[in-house]
């Protein structure tokens, strides 16, 4: 029986992880208890400032507010990602909405890439009411709920700090305090975490939220890494943060703009009261110096007197997420880089398998560790494949950078013979193993087709979705972005 959980590590992954745990495990009627303990030295990395729709889902099973995260997390709207420039001078859509899927199957797989109609626009409504900057819903809507599926642009610091009070309301204990040593059991496993004020930590369960540091199971337990710097070359980013009042966009979007650039790509995410940009990048092919340049001169002059900030990090996973009494969250565990905005989608997945398996850990342990490892290390490959997708179909070969990217050896081995058919179809079902996954038909539709990847022979198609009214209902009802945002800082306002 489970009946002490020790999080070591704070931050995104921490206090999700501790939040979605103590829910679950109250709702299940189990009275688990959940220490969490973090640096009071060791600065957050704050995952991202991108989420997908799943985001929406975790934040309503641990029970906080809607209107509260947006307010606490500065969140706006997100209802796709905007891709400029991955096939020079194009631009396409990943929209979260994919109507009509049963009726419009065959509409698809007689799209082509030479017939002149883009891809996202047809087959969704979301790139139009992007365009319009609309928010996905009205304020009268319930919370978490809308017609159209959407996610947040957020503050993913701002997010830790407010599900640390959160969990600490509803009985998380939260220790501020440097972890000095780790002591593990002859058999291999965690024995207790020692502090740097003497105190020795012991738990049934301990789960590692250490971010790159890894010091539970890389570190103590020695669970080795495997990367995946074949198929994604990015290694690095350089990021800032520009308030509005040192420079105000015309509007506050509600999508993600990730442009290519000269080596990787850049992104574009609005908050309330200011813009996260960032530039990811190779360092094989871009110095830190050289980035954070290109980055100021992209942004322009008001740039200058902003702090930017260097990443460096490895795409990988260790080889198990879960060893003896151990299991690794978020950045201790691996990394893929931060397009598509999967990095807290896989502390939310990871968090939630964990606190569903607490009751099978206890009855079978080996069976449980397996298939949990199983679990996880399908959906850093589903992911992996997917991001290297991206990459290898654009049509840039401009830059010794896009040149190894697109090369034909860093293509995912589980993705070449798709990448074949697609030439010639649409991705359709059966290309696609497992029911649960983050990316799925729909979104390689929309990536395939946006970088014009098929171009099958001209065949009669069935109507084509018609989405006109849906739209003019959209822009009848729903308010403007920023509109939506002053209500809710008006409320917030109200209730302080």
């Amino acid at each position: 029986m489970v009946q002490s959980i020790l999080v070591v590590g704070g931050g995104s992954a921490g206090w999700i992880t501790a939040n979605l745990l103590n829910a679950q495990l109250r709702r299940a009627g189990r009275d688990t208890r959940i220490t969490l303990v973090e640096s009071p030295d060791i600065p957050a990395i704050g995952v991202g400032e991108a989420t997908v729709p799943s985001i929406r889902r975790t934040m309503s099973l641990i029970g906080i507010l809607e209107q509260d995260l947006m307010s606490s997390a500065e969140a706006t709207f997100k209802t796709l990602i905007r891709f400029a420039d991955w096939n020079p001078g194009e631009t396409y859509d990943h929209p979260f909405d994919r109507r009509d899927r049963a009726r419009t199957d065959a509409a698809a797989e007689a799209w082509t890439a030479d017939n002149g109609l883009p891809f996202d626009r047809t087959f969704s409504v979301l790139s139009q009411i992007a365009d319009d900057n609309l928010a996905p819903k009205t304020p009268q809507t319930p919370q978490y709920l809308a017609n159209f599926p959407y996610a947040y642009h957020l503050d993913a610091i701002r997010l830790a700090n407010r599900l640390s009070g959160f969990g600490r309301e509803r009985g998380i204990a939260h220790k501020l305090c440097n972890i000095r040593d780790v002591r593990v059991t002859p058999e291999g496993a965690i024995a207790s975490v020692l502090t740097d004020e003497g105190e020795e930590l012991t738990a049934d369960l301990y789960v590692d939220c250490t971010g790159f540091r890894s010091m539970l199971l890389g570190g103590a337990l020695g669970v080795k890494t495997k990367s995946f710097a074949r198929h994604l070359l990015c290694d690095r980013a350089v990021t800032m943060r520009v308030p509005y009042d040192v420079y105000r966009p015309e509007r506050i979007r509600t999508y993600t703009l990730a442009t290519a650039r000269e080596a990787g790509w850049q992104w574009d995410i609005n908050l309330q009261t200011r813009r996260g940009i960032g530039y990811v990048y190779s360092s094989q092919f871009l110095s830190e110096d050289a980035a954070e340049t290109a980055l100021r001169q992209m942004e322009g002059p008001h740039s200058e007197a902003l702090e930017a900030r260097h990443i460096r990090f490895t795409s990988g996973k260790h080889e198990v997420s879960w060893k003896g009494n151990c299991v690794a969250i978020g950045l201790s565990d691996g990394f893929l880089e931060p397009l598509e905005s999967s990095g807290l989608y896989m502390i939310e997945f990871a968090a939630l398998a964990l606190s569903t398996m607490v009751a099978d850990y206890a009855h079978a342990p080996g069976a449980t560790i397996r298939s949990y490892n199983k679990m996880i290390g399908d959906l850093y490959d589903e992911v992996l494949g997917f991001l290297n997708l991206h990459y290898v179909l654009s049509k840039r070969r401009d830059t010794p950078f896009w040149q190894a990217a697109t090369a034909d050896e860093v293509i995912v081995d589980d993705l070449r013979d798709r990448i074949e058919f697609w030439r010639h179809r649409s991705p359709n079902p059966f290309d696609f193993l497992g029911a649960d996954r983050l990316f799925g038909q729909d979104s390689y539709e929309f990536i395939v087709h946006g970088l014009k990847h098929t171009a099958g022979p001209a065949r009669s198609a069935p109507p084509l979705p018609d989405h006109r009214e849906i739209v003019a209902r959209c822009q009848r009802e729903f308010p403007k972005h920023e509109a939506y945002l002053d209500l809710l800082r008006r409320a917030a306002a109200a209730k302080a």
